[in-house]
């Protein structure tokens, strides 16, 4: 009997987990290069199935298969597929067209991102708002005014010189990218100079969140939550009637 409880109790949680994580992504969809995150369910324990037979007096195991009784999230896998490319008309707004991340410098540790929705600060250097500078091959990218010329290489160019050129980093597993926050990620991974990239000046890119498929998965959860909900009641309503009745026959 307690069997049924760990499965529906493990079950109902697994989908909770899964209801957050689509709600945390639908959150996101207006954030600038946010990765969508995708649930990743695994066996939590497993039981060894056996066949027993009886020859003569002794009695033979076959093994047949392993299952588990509960399922539970491992983790959450980023997805970094491309979302769409939005013209947005601000001088100072990017986007990179494949792969690759923009890299910025957060008191001394750098963070990769998507979101290429810059500003510049009150020292005239190119930065995300709330995060650091952006980092360009020279280091920091000193523009000192909105007024400048960008070219899809990520050239920078003030009155005619070129100032700095906005680095691209990419990773050869992004596996080993771990997110601290929304569309922020960190590496231990060295990564490489992206030397050939195309980076689009007034675009910035959306996320990737699909708002049909994250509602489609919440009511798939929230339906199978419900089930596991009404089935666990039934299991306390046996479970009651075996202490309070069955108990009670001579």
């Amino acid at each position: 009997m307690s069997r049924g409880f760990y499965t529906l109790a493990s079950g109902m949680l697994t989908q909770q987990r899964k209801i957050d994580i689509s709600s945390n992504n639908i959150s996101n969809m207006n954030t600038a290069g946010y990765k969508k995150e995708q649930a990743v369910t695994t066996n939590f324990g497993s039981l060894l199935i056996n066949k027993y037979k009886q020859n003569g007096i002794n009695e033979e195991a076959t093994p047949i298969n392993n299952i588990s009784i509960i399922r539970t999230i491992e983790e959450s896998n980023t997805i970094h597929s491309q979302g769409s490319l939005e013209e947005t008309g601000s001088d100072t707004d990017f986007a990179i067209k494949g792969a690759g991340f923009f890299a910025v410098d957060n008191n001394g540790q750098i963070l990769y991102t998507r979101n290429g929705s810059f500003n510049i600060d009150d020292e005239g250097y190119l930065t995300l708002q709330g995060t650091g500078r952006v980092q360009g091959e020279f280091g920091e990218i000193y523009v000192g005014t909105d007024k400048f010329e960008f070219s899809e290489d990520g050239s920078i160019t003030v009155e005619g010189e070129v100032v700095d050129k906005i680095a691209v980093y990419d990773f050869l597993d992004y596996n080993n990218l771990n997110k601290i926050k929304e569309g922020m990620f960190i590496s231990e991974e060295e990564p490489e100079l992206v030397e050939i990239t195309t980076i689009y000046n007034k675009t910035i890119e959306r996320s990737n969140v699909n708002m049909t498929e994250e509602l489609t998965g919440i009511m798939s959860s929230q339906r199978a939550l419900q089930t596991a909900a009404q089935a666990l009641k039934i299991y306390d309503m046996i479970q009651d009637k075996a202490v309070n009745e069955i108990g009670k026959i001579n």
